[in-house]
């Protein structure tokens, strides 16, 4: 398959790894210019590397990946659309709105697959949760907790953090952005959300333009409760989730490959993996070739450009909850 990944910092190289694992397809990276991050000689290279979309002219692009800066995924994704080729778009769809709907009518038009890069859908502890929660494991569920903290000063030591996307608002930075993650798979567990509230938190403590902390509060349509904490400055790393039924708890925690149903009678583990780090790289795995059977026709995009704009909606309502949009 001919595949055109459309920007090639470390989340393009990270699909782009994983893209060469998973067959001979041949790679096409579209650049902003020849200068950029420096790799190692033993890191995998695209195959070719173009400068301008008019260079692709005249040459056959089964599928293209959208993972350049947040701001300018709706405008390049615009342009890819109208050569009707199918696409990936790394999460968020952008730091706002603005063009979705020429892009939504094209899509719609051209009858184009496209799929938001939401790899935590496809973890397996994300994917334990929802199917214990929809086997009624816990019986009826009343409320959730998504917590997420990592220190961002420490992603890209080869860089200034206060200069970088993830601290740059106009880029889309901002820890309710970069870390939509969790937004995401609560509205895939318990529906579109009617109501929010939202509280920023922290704000001196690594010092960035955009967001460092906040706490959501969003009420879905199927009237499950579910609380989010976000932010940038926790040492070390915290990710999990708590689901409260009416029958017990499901807790899920990143760092540890299980997902724990506790009871009041009995307490069951169920093993998803042997490591942390194992199980990111097959939610990565798992969600491209996802990618690539959608491309082929064999599948529906799990997480749908519609999908996407339903949870930047929500993501600019929190924004404008803590003064931020």
């Amino acid at each position: 398959m001919n595949i055109l990944i459309c920007g090639l910092g470390s989340i393009g190289r990270r699909h782009l790894k994983v893209l060469k694992s998973l067959g001979d397809h041949h790679i096409t990276a579209l650049r902003s210019g020849r200068s950029g991050i420096s790799v190692s000689e033993n890191e995998i290279k695209p195959d070719d590397e173009v400068y301008s979309i008019n260079e692709l002219k005249g040459v056959k692009i089964d599928a293209a990946l959208i993972t350049n800066p947040t701001s300018h995924h709706i405008q390049t994704a615009t342009e890819i659309a109208k050569m009707g080729i199918p696409m990936f778009i790394e999460k968020p769809l952008g730091n706002n709105l603005n063009g979705i709907d020429e892009l939504s009518e094209i899509v719609i038009e051209k009858n184009i697959p496209v799929s938001v890069g939401y790899n935590m859908i496809f973890h397996p502890g994300i994917i334990e949760m929802k199917k214990n929660i929809n086997d009624g494991k816990i019986g009826k569920v009343i409320s959730a907790k998504a917590q997420f903290g990592t220190y961002m000063p420490g992603w890209h030591p080869y860089e200034d953090y206060k200069i970088s996307y993830a601290a740059d608002p106009q880029l889309g930075g901002g820890v309710v952005l970069t870390s939509i993650h969790e937004q995401n798979y609560l509205t895939d567990f318990f529906g579109a959300v009617t109501e929010v509230k939202a509280m920023e938190v922290g704000g001196d403590v690594i010092v960035i333009n955009s967001e460092e902390g906040v706490e959501v509060l969003m009420k879905h349509k199927t009237g499950v409760v579910s609380n989010i904490h976000l932010n940038f400055f926790q040492k070390p790393y915290y990710r999990n989730c708590q689901v409260i039924g009416t029958e017990g708890t499901l807790y899920w925690d990143f760092m540890i490959p299980e997902v724990r149903i506790l009871k009041k009678e009995s307490n069951e583990i169920i093993k998803t993996g042997d490591s942390a780090m194992e199980l990111l790289d097959t939610s990565y795995r798992n969600q491209m070739m996802h990618f690539l059977e959608t491309v082929r026709g064999k599948e529906k995009p799990l997480m749908s450009l519609e999908k996407g704009i339903e949870d930047m909606k929500t993501a600019l309502k929190i924004l404008k909850e803590i003064g931020r949009n």
